[in-house]
């Protein structure tokens, strides 16, 4: 007769427990899904970025450096000879500055961008620049 009611008391205390467990379970499941509702509306928030015009006045993140050269002829020469440093969106880095389609560089005008290339326009006839690499390991596509 004792154990009898030793392990209907046992029992009894053993569901009591599992069910506390499984409300304050179900509390923090309910507390997790206000949480990411909260989340999620937050994320859904419309988010405004830049307009074109905002973005073509944003100046050149990049940092450019110049080597000083001693004498006014060999800087005059380097003047007039342009290197093409990069392409992104039909603009070209030319010299350390930034061109897009129909712009002038010393006297030429820039008519064609395309992948890997720059054709300009000058009273002598057509140029075109291409994109040097510099490493022959790296491969420009």
């Amino acid at each position: 007769m004792k154990k009898m009611i030793f392990l209907t008391v046992f029992f009894t205390l053993c569901l009591n427990a599992n069910t506390n467990q499984k409300q304050i379970k179900i509390v923090n499941k309910e507390e997790l899904v206000k949480e990411y509702k909260n989340m999620f509306e937050e994320i859904s928030k419309k988010r405004v970025g830049l307009d074109e015009s905002e973005i073509e006045n944003v100046k050149q993140p990049f940092l450019t450096i110049r080597k000083k050269t001693k004498g006014k002829k060999s800087n005059q020469k380097k003047m007039n000879l342009l290197t093409l440093e990069a392409i992104l969106n039909k603009k070209v880095l030319i010299n350390g500055t930034w061109y897009s389609l129909y712009q002038k560089i010393n006297n030429k005008k820039i008519i064609k961008i395309t992948d890997n290339s720059v054709w300009l326009k000058s009273e002598a006839g057509i140029e075109k620049l291409t994109i040097r690499n510099k490493n022959a390991n790296i491969s420009i596509k």
